[in-house]
């Protein structure tokens, strides 16, 4: 048997319990192993070498690898996945949320590498029931859950229209800290502009958004709810024209500044005023058969603010001028939408020979919002018209909706930009294309990018969150070419049937 001395048993204990001291009461030494005043017991000093530890175990959350939708498909849609990472396995598995029961299994093809990711994608298009689900294939992991049912984007879409009377009524009641914060009249009209479009060409999710609480009621059915709730809108651009001279303000401070009498020269700006009186004029063309006289009132604002334009006497190329003065682009085109609502909503002859002693000019410029929707709009008008400009306009309008469409294909995330501004510009593009020929590929191009800014991205975020009102109403058109898109597939199914 081996001894132990008393004098071993004596240094094994001290050294036991130093031990228990530097480990077991850790958690009772503050940061430094100073002695805490107040506390009336000396703890020990941690020894730290010169080092400071670090306590933070807070983990960045890690992204899929198997990127989706995630709000989800629409039953009867195309629906793609996109893998990526080192190695991809040859297949995926479609599971239920709940029970993890694979109802699908497919294969990741069309590999391509890029640097070290390589990207593949794999379809689940069979899958058509309803319910909620979730990817999983070895190797790379799991991705986020989505859903696959017909009402998928309208929970979105009500959350998008929430967001647009939120800045409406932000706007008109903020008190902006500088004039770069004040609410600017070319950017209202721009979101009333889409949200009119969207409207008058794909109305079926609008009239679901703002309708949705009013079946049953006639004061508020097809539509009236929705014009209502633009009009707060529309009252207050009335209040930024120039009662005198027909023009418009160009921000809120301006306005501010003319009730205060301390306005400057200036502040009437042409731009503002062209998107005023093709807004007004659209408005009032789509509201008349709610309130005419509400409607007539919008009418004439929109015309008196044309003949502001045309007493600027600007021959096209030479419109409205900032202050370096150089020419802003925007008095230009928004000339050409004022003419061409006002044209629709009237049928006066003046507006409609403005277009034609100006088409040629109209079609060398590049397209921007207002020339895009001045196109629309004459497209769409049911007085006299001139049908080789129609030609034109349509023929440039597939061209560039084309390129587009070829475009996405080549890109990793079936899309070509990655930029949310540039997305949701070239889709508005192809759904006004899409409308002026009906075509199936283009609702697959649309919904590949709303697939993009859902989730189904390199970084697997939804880019459409914290979004303000302009790009919320944008977002609003893209999802109602996908909603009139699947309302026609399921009539022509039910007719087969």
């Amino acid at each position: 048997m081996r001894r132990y001395d008393k004098k071993n048993i004596s240094r094994i204990a001290l050294a036991l319990a130093v031990g228990m001291l530097l480990s077991g009461c850790a958690g009772n030494v503050p940061f430094g192993g100073r002695e805490q005043k107040g506390q009336g017991n000396m703890v020990l000093a941690a020894e730290t070498l010169g080092l400071e530890p670090d306590f933070s175990y807070e983990r960045k959350a890690e992204k899929p690898n198997v990127q989706v939708d995630r709000f989800g498909y629409l039953p009867k849609s195309t629906k793609t996945a996109v893998f990526q990472g080192e190695e991809l396995p040859k297949k995926f598995q479609v599971k239920k949320k709940d029970s993890g029961e694979c109802v699908y299994e497919g294969e990741i093809r069309q590999v391509e590498e890029t640097g070290d990711v390589l990207t593949g994608y794999g379809s689940f298009t069979e899958i058509e029931e309803e319910g909620s689900y979730y990817i999983e294939c070895s190797k790379i992991g799991c991705s986020c859950y989505f859903d696959i049912g017909k009402g998928v984007y309208l929970g979105k879409a009500r959350e998008l229209g929430e967001i647009i009377e939120e800045a409406q009524q932000a706007g008109r009641t903020g008190e902006p800290e500088n004039e770069e914060e004040s609410r600017k009249t070319a950017e209202v009209c721009e979101t009333l502009g889409y949200l009119l479009i969207a409207y008058e060409m794909y109305p079926e999710l609008i009239l679901q958004i703002w309708d949705s609480d009013s079946a049953g009621s006639e004061e508020d059915a097809g539509g009236d709810k929705f014009f209502r709730m633009l009009r707060r809108e529309t009252d207050w651009l009335l209040s930024m024209q120039d009662e005198r001279t027909g023009g418009i303000y160009r921000d809120a401070s301006a306005l501010s500044a003319k009730e205060s009498g301390e306005l400057s020269e200036g502040e009437v700006d042409e731009e503002a005023t062209a998107a005023f009186a093709g807004t007004m004029a659209k408005y009032s063309y789509l509201y008349q058969q709610y309130d005419l006289d509400y409607a007539n009132i919008c009418l004439k604002a929109a015309a008196k603010a044309w003949r502001y334009l045309n007493g600027m006497q600007s021959a096209p190329g030479q419109g409205g001028q900032d202050g370096a003065g150089t020419e802003v682009y925007g008095a230009q085109t928004g000339r050409f939408y004022a003419a061409s609502e006002l044209y629709r909503a009237s049928n006066e002859i003046l507006y409609h020979n403005y277009i034609l002693q100006n088409q040629e000019f109209m079609m060398s410029l590049e397209d921007d919002f207002y020339l895009l929707m001045a196109k629309a709009t004459y497209l769409s008008t049911k007085w006299k018209v001139d049908h080789v400009l129609c030609g034109q306009m349509i023929e440039g309008l597939m061209r560039e909706a084309g390129r587009i469409a070829a475009a996405a294909k080549g890109g990793p995330f079936l899309v070509e930009s990655e930029k949310t501004d540039v997305i949701l510009w070239d889709m508005t593009v192809v759904a006004l294309a899409n409308y002026a020929i009906m075509n199936h590929e283009y609702v697959t191009v649309v919904e590949n990018h709303v697939h993009y800014l859902m989730g189904r991205n390199r970084e697997a975020e939804i880019l459409m969150e914290g979004t303000g009102g302009g790009d919320a109403a944008k977002m609003l058109l893209l999802l109602s070419v996908v909603e009139t898109e699947r309302v026609i597939i399921e009539e022509s199914g039910a007719e087969a049937e």
